[in-house]
């Protein structure tokens, strides 16, 4: 009998169009493509480590990854409540003295990345933003890794 109900249901167009779909939606896989002429910190992924315990003034960290060429992360420490302002500010310096200008910046969409700023910002210097989002792992999930 449990054979005769499935071939009905999976024969039934009513009855496949509303039965839920119970499982996760596989995200397509969109991969960075790496230019020939790859440079330290040329495409980076930045994310932020929140929720920490406070350390001489600071409960978060920000972090700046080499996407592609060493794959090397640079920690910065940081507050939670940064903005923009403060999130360039750091980049400006600990990072543009010694690597320049990304070329691409990945990230999450906290509202430093969102920002009218930050993406006027980004058009002003030609750099490519991607922001991930939910199910879309293989964007930052080599951020994520080097997080944990």
């Amino acid at each position: 009998m449990k054979v005769e109900v499935e071939d009905y249901v999976k024969g039934c167009a009513t009855c496949q169009s509303t039965k839920p779909c119970t499982g996760v939606p596989k995200a397509p896989l969109n991969l960075i493509t790496v230019s020939p002429n790859i440079v330290p910190f040329n495409i980076i992924n930045i994310d932020f480590i929140t929720k920490l315990p406070p350390s001489k003034g600071f409960d978060s960290i920000m972090m700046i990854m080499d996407h592609d060429c060493t794959k090397a992360a640079i920690f910065i420490p940081c507050k939670e409540q940064m903005d923009t302002l403060g999130t360039a500010e750091l980049y400006a310096k600990y990072i543009f003295p010694y690597y320049g200008l990304p070329k691409w910046i990945i990230s999450n969409q906290d509202v430093q990345f969102t920002s009218a700023f930050t993406r006027e910002l980004c058009v002003i210097l030609q750099i490519k933003q991607n922001l991930s989002s939910a199910y879309h792992s293989q964007t930052d999930g080599l951020a994520e890794q080097t997080n944990q």
